[in-house]
């Protein structure tokens, strides 16, 4: 597709004739001095390598209450899959659609496929493969994210520097290099606002910093958050969907909502019994800017409306700046959600208000209705996290790969395994709407990999290699079949698909469907084939 691949070099700046002398000079050297320290890294920092094994799960995925759904529903008929099978399959012959499609037979009046048949098509190309390496740094990568249609590409990296793409014509230049002015250890979470014009970070420090995208750093809002707490970070941050403020989760249970007009802070204490990190915050829709969802360091997921606020206390700013307010509401959640047995990390909503996941240390990821929320007396009947470790460093606990029962007042509606979340606070995502209809999920792992899970089967789609650390954020672009993820090795990747015939499925004769069964009579009773699919070949790649 014709991307091209850009490369960092240090702040200074060199002359060409410079660069080749000192590349044809002191290659050899910086060569040797980089294996060795390689070397001993390997040597005396074990636990500082990643972990590459799978981890093995050994029970399958339970669909029993996810087939009932709304959500299931939906997919299959937005991927153009046949309501009737339980166990929907891609054994679909492009071939054969193109035939029926040009005879006038199962197209769409106007000539065309229909909307859910490109979706289907679309979903035979899932990016499988690492195609190039778009950026080379030299300090870990934590955040990459496509703006709301896909014509532009933002990285944060620990070396305080925002990297800006143009990647609206299938190619990645860089039209941007912005040093943040404010950087404590690292930008942990950026993102856009509704108009594409700005963009918001935030680091280790209580503040919220605004930026536009074609500026030079220099022309920066910030918004003082006046925590208490010397040590207090913005672990994840969005724009409200009008745009006017901004919400933010800290790691002193509170959450905060800036006003870009008035400077007004407002805060909710989301734990009042104890305090613990806020790791993610969401809204639930595009369309409101009231609704929003939380993920706590404890499991727990919390539902809140801005306007079911009880009693507030105005406080005037106590730092030298008193252009600040600071507003704390005192009000409980809406819902409240169990089911993690450990802190959340991410949380992704479908943007239907009904529907969203999250990612977890325990290993999990898991979609919830938020029409289903867990009652009052099944809320404190376990302390958690389950089991006490320290996704830092700590080697994963094997119960959480394979639990041996699910935690009392789960309300979660299905929950995928197969990834690792170690080290850091790992993104997991839906795929875009318009291009694969939400069929998949995607998200980072600690052994390098990119997962691509099929909603609708709770299998592993793809895993995608490419990384020598944890893919801690990835993004799918919007209308193209491409992944860039973004690693602590230092690298950009773009994932896309790739056909390989070595990966295609062995087949003993004509229509060949892996499996003989004694009558298709009881194929179609435990929904194992698709009427839609009994007379066309099988011609899926695996």
């Amino acid at each position: 597709m014709g991307n091209h691949i850009v490369y960092e070099f240090a702040e200074d700046d060199f002359e060409d004739d410079d660069v080749d002398e000192m590349l044809g000079e002191q290659l050899s050297m910086a060569v040797g001095t980089v294996m060795s320290q390689l070397e001993r890294l390997e040597r005396f920092n074990p636990l500082e390598r990643p972990t590459t094994q799978m981890p093995v799960i050994r029970k399958k995925p339970d669909l029993r209450t996810f087939r009932h759904t709304m959500l299931y529903k939906e997919i299959k008929a937005l991927c153009a899959l046949p309501a009737n099978s339980n166990r929907p399959s891609d054994r679909w012959s492009l071939t054969r659609g193109l035939l029926k499609r040009e005879n006038g037979i199962a197209a769409h009046p106007a000539g065309s496929f229909t909307p859910n048949q490109q979706r289907r098509i679309a979903n035979l190309f899932v990016p499988n493969n690492k195609e190039e390496r778009l950026m080379s740094l030299e300090a870990k990568v934590f955040v990459c994210k496509f703006n709301r249609d896909g014509s532009k590409l933002i990285t944060a990296c620990q070396d305080s520097i925002l990297r800006v793409f143009d990647s609206s014509k299938g190619t990645y230049h860089r039209i941007n290099r912005i040093t943040a002015e404010v950087c404590n250890w690292s930008i942990l979470d950026v993102d856009f606002s509704p108009c594409g014009q700005f963009f918001a970070y935030s680091t280790w420090a209580d503040t919220f910093f605004v930026l536009p995208v074609n500026g030079d750093g220099r022309d920066f809002q910030w918004f003082n958050l006046n925590s208490d707490n010397s040590r207090s970070g913005v672990f994840s941050l969005r724009f409200t969907p009008c745009g006017q403020s901004i919400l933010g989760g800290s790691n002193n249970s509170m959450v905060y909502i800036v006003d870009r007009e008035t400077h007004t802070v407002r805060t909710i204490n989301a734990q009042r019994n104890h305090k613990t990190d806020i790791n993610a915050v969401s809204f639930v829709s595009d369309q409101d800017s009231n609704v929003f969802v939380t993920g706590c360091n404890d499991g727990i997921l919390k539902l809140w409306d801005l306007r079911c606020t009880g009693s507030s206390d105005a406080a005037s700013s106590s730092s030298s700046n008193r252009r600040y307010n600071t507003t704390q509401s005192r009000h409980t959640p809406v819902g409240v959600f169990r089911g993690h047995l450990d802190g959340i990390t991410y949380i992704d909503p479908r943007n239907d208000g009904h529907y969203l996941l999250t990612n977890s240390k325990d290993q999990s990821i898991k979609i919830w209705d938020l029409r289903m929320t867990t009652p009052n007396n099944k809320l404190n009947k376990v302390k958690l996290p389950l089991i006490p470790w320290d996704y830092r460093w700590d080697t994963v606990p094997r119960d959480y790969y394979n639990p041996k029962a699910t935690l009392e007042g789960d309300v979660s509606v299905m929950t995928y395994r197969g990834h690792r979340v170690t080290k850091s606070l790992l993104r997991a995502k839906f795929s875009p709407a318009l291009q694969t209809g939400q069929r998949y999920i995607y998200t980072g792992c600690g052994t390098g990999r990119i997962i691509i899970y099929d909603v609708l089967t709770g299998q592993i789609k793809e895993a995608i290699e490419g990384h020598k650390d944890i893919v801690r954020d990835l993004s799918w672009h919007p209308v193209r079949s491409e992944i860039v993820s973004s690693s602590w090795d230092s690298h950009v990747n773009l994932n896309t698909f790739k056909h390989n015939p070595l990966l295609k499925r062995p087949s003993s004769g004509p229509g060949y469907r892996g499996s003989v069964r004694r009558s298709l009579r009881i194929a179609h009773q435990n929904g194992d084939l698709d009427e839609a699919d009994e007379d066309e070949p099988e011609q899926q790649t695996w």
